[in-house]
């Protein structure tokens, strides 16, 4: 079950080398289709959040998964639930909108 802690406060721990996070570049038009593929567990950032998502984009599957935001990972469990077991093979619809505020962001929903 995923337990995200949310606060801003890092836990003094570097993240992983190797660990990407899913970010505004990675979408190739305002909206992206994806579809999870893999939840690990394996590499905590500097949050201590260890989840790790692998997304099929357009039918192809990408070998290097993305950490996500606090904010995000917390959009995916009300999207899916606590059990990321259950992500597998689920479609969201990735999405990017820009204010002045806060620059670039993601947006997730259901696909």
């Amino acid at each position: 079950m995923i337990k995200v802690d949310r606060s801003n406060q890092a836990q003094g721990q570097k993240t992983q080398r190797g660990v990407q996070f899913l970010s505004p570049k990675h979408i190739l038009n305002d909206r992206q289709e994806a579809t999870i593929t893999k939840v690990t567990t394996d590499k905590p950032d500097n949050f201590g959040n260890p989840y790790v998502v692998y997304y099929k984009f357009g039918g192809q599957k990408y070998s290097k998964g993305y950490s996500e935001t606090s904010d995000a990972l917390m959009t995916l469990v009300d999207l899916f639930g606590e059990d990321e077991k259950k992500w597998i093979d689920k479609k969201v619809i990735l999405g990017k909108v820009s204010s002045e505020e806060t620059g670039t962001r993601l947006t997730y929903a259901k696909g």
